[in-house]
């Protein structure tokens, strides 16, 4: 289709189609017939479709299954706006292949309810990746601290380790297969990370002999990197091995970032062979960017498979992750790291700001040239728990909840879901953009509704 089919008026969904060609007439969407067709068309790819709305009839084509899912979402949504829809045809392909949102349970528990409604909110607006953040610590600069006193949580139940799953809320193996099977069945990949060798407090509170004298217990001690990945692997194996794992994958996170850079050279090799047992056990690998930061001789597997989320440029240089043969993934914790009651990042993300000036090429100083588009695979956005949710007090309210971290998830999903699937649109300002996104309700049978709109 040519730019003369570029849409002319906003349709009521999110996100826009990439090409709306309006005609005469309506549909009367209770009594359409809707057919749904898979053809050979590779311009669609894996998660295009086009929509043929007709007085009577509505036929969606894909070229592959992802493909109806995603349309059927755009139906879902014209019709929770209305009874009739204007007839016209659609051709629809998103821009970036991942289309994400990392939420930390770690830090703070969150029902499988909630999981399960955020990715059900996810799918309404195309988001195709959920990465769950399964362990984390309350963080502490002082490595001489009480690191008894501090909270620290691994959210999976364990049969191998079953003293170090948290007691204060988690899953059981078998929920969080069946959250990944749901999950897939409305085209999200779920992305388990569970993060070393920083961020390991519920890891050294098991084994107090694996903890950082230097650093903090919060730190694995790198002198011990062999025992470590030794103790680690039977860990891992538990999720992703037998007939029905934990983990259905492809892809596996592994963390890797925020440790002391004078033990560049201990890190690398750690992260050389956490890459190398994920790998070992069929999985594609994944973790924060940490490279840079921890440059040096110690050579760290690289390769298309393996992907990095570039979250701040000092800690891997988008370009140095790129040259080193990795995929990226783009998420600037300067502009889309939602971190509630915290005082610091956001507590709400600049929405306007993101939808008008931002989109995952550009990684804080850097854009990713036209000739290496095909190693940015999308972005994400994040929600960190770093005030813990229960402990906080904010202006004599009760500790913050699920319901605080919905409204604040709820409007990214919106403004991000539109720009990963297409980018910067000039053809869609902010201004139609907003009023459009403050009238769509939560996708029918999620119980959580937000209180924050979008600023017009």
């Amino acid at each position: 289709m040519t730019t003369s089919l570029m849409l002319a008026a906003l349709l009521p969904v999110i996100p826009q189609p990439t090409e709306w060609k309006p005609a005469e007439g309506t549909c009367d969407l209770a009594g359409a017939k809707v057919v749904e067709k898979i053809v050979t068309d590779a311009s669609l790819g894996d998660e295009g479709y086009r929509m043929y709305i007709r007085p009577g009839t509505i036929e969606i084509v894909a070229d592959a299954k992802t493909g109806l899912l995603w349309g059927r979402q755009t139906l879902e949504q014209l019709k929770n706006a209305g009874a009739k829809a204007e007839c016209g045809e659609i051709f629809d392909k998103p821009k970036y292949r991942v289309r994400g949102f990392m939420m930390d349970v770690g830090r703070m528990y969150h029902s499988m309810d909630f999981l399960r409604d955020l990715a059900r909110t996810m799918a309404y607006y195309k988001m195709n990746t959920l990465h769950i953040h399964l362990n984390d610590c309350e963080i502490e600069k002082n490595p001489n601290a009480d690191w008894s006193k501090k909270q620290a949580a691994f959210r999976l139940e364990s049969e191998v380790y079953p003293g170090l799953t948290a007691k204060d809320g988690h899953y059981t193996k078998k929920e969080f297969r069946e959250f990944m099977l749901y999950c897939k069945s409305l085209g999200i990949t779920v992305i388990p990370e569970i993060d070393v060798p920083a961020h390991s407090l519920a890891f050294t509170r098991f084994k107090p002999e694996f903890a950082s004298k230097k650093y903090g217990a919060d730190h694995f001690d790198l002198d011990k990197t062999d025992e470590i990945i030794a103790w680690l692997k039977p860990l891992f194996a538990e999720y992703m091995t037998g007939a029905e794992p934990t983990f259905i994958g492809p892809y596996m996170h592994v963390g890797t970032d925020e440790y002391n850079r004078a033990e560049a050279e201990k890190f690398r090799k750690f992260t050389d062979e956490m890459f190398k047992m994920v790998e070992g056990f069929g999985y594609k690998v994944c973790a924060w960017g940490a490279l840079t930061h921890a440059s040096g001789k110690t050579p760290v597997r690289a390769h298309r498979d393996i992907t990095i989320d570039i979250w701040h440029n000092p800690y891997y240089q988008p370009k140095d992750a790129i040259d080193a043969g990795y995929t990226v993934v783009s998420i600037p914790d300067g502009l889309v790291y939602l971190v509630p009651f915290a005082g610091y990042y956001y507590d709400y993300l600049n929405c306007r700001y993101l939808y008008e000036h931002w989109e995952p090429r550009n990684i804080g100083n850097y854009t990713v040239p036209d000739d290496k588009l095909d190693q940015l695979a999308g972005g994400k956005f994040a929600l960190w728990n770093d005030a813990l949710g229960r402990k906080v007090k904010v202006a004599g309210k009760p500790p913050y909840t699920e319901a605080d971290n919905w409204d604040r998830i709820y409007p990214a999903l919106q403004t991000l879901g539109q720009k990963f699937w297409s980018g910067a649109r000039a053809d869609q300002p902010w201004d139609k953009f907003a009023p459009l996104a403050n009238s769509k309700p939560e996708p029918k049978g999620v119980k959580f509704s937000r209180t924050f709109r979008l600023r017009k």
